[in-house]
């Protein structure tokens, strides 16, 4: 369990960091009408005011176990609230957090009440319309064309930001539609030490959420 522990400790806020790192990235070779037509997809992402959708997460790193993680997904600006069930070595752990505009809680099923938790303890993941103003900001992506998932025409796109000691290539397929992201998948690479994360994003639905949905009361 410690071990697992360790490991979801290392990749959760490493996941968040990935999508937050659009001003450290390289220059790549996107031709000027390849970038408008993606800015006018990525729009669209920032106009959503509520969705649900679920996320599959299949991550390896060197040494360790594969850990794979679902998630349910329901944000309705400001609120965000996710249902995880994460899977290391045979054992699996279930938390829920809720994003408010007062903080961060965690659900605890022992006393079965929400705690407000600190900042850095529980990195919920990005909104919609934040991973949208993420890439369209300070950004020089490559536009590799188009491709179809699940009967949805895709845009995809492939950037390498650089930070100290380590290379991420970063690839996802942008629902054209909806501006949201159907997949990604992360190589990251620090030494001797290489972590790869697949995203599978599925079931959206974008119907109105009841407020209910996000209490902590």
């Amino acid at each position: 369990m410690e071990k697992q522990k360790v490991l979801f400790g290392i990749i959760a806020p490493l996941v968040c960091s990935l999508l937050m790192i659009s001003g450290c990235t390289q220059q790549q070779g996107s031709d000027q009408t390849s970038t408008e037509s993606l800015q006018t997809i990525l729009a669209k992402a920032e106009t959503i005011g509520s969705v649900y959708y679920e996320l599959a997460t299949s991550t390896m790193m060197s040494g360790a176990s594969v850990q794979t993680t679902t998630m349910k997904i329901w944000q309705k600006t400001p609120y965000l609230k996710e249902e995880v069930n994460s899977t290391t070595a045979g054992i699996t752990t279930t938390f829920i957090v809720i994003k408010r505009p007062e903080g961060i809680y965690r659900y605890d099923a022992t006393q079965d009440i929400y705690e407000k938790v600190s900042q850095g303890i529980v990195i919920p993941q990005l909104s919609t319309g934040d991973t949208a103003k993420d890439l369209l900001n300070n950004q020089t992506i490559t536009t590799l064309g188009t491709e179809t998932i699940d009967g949805k025409t895709a845009t995809v796109i492939q950037y390498t930001p650089s930070q100290a000691g380590n290379s991420t290539t970063i690839k996802m397929w942008i629902w054209n539609e909806k501006g949201v992201p159907l997949k990604a998948l992360y190589t990251m690479t620090s030494g001797e030490t290489t972590i790869t994360m697949d995203y599978e994003y599925s079931n959206y639905f974008f119907s109105d959420i009841p407020d209910s949905t996000f209490s902590v009361g």
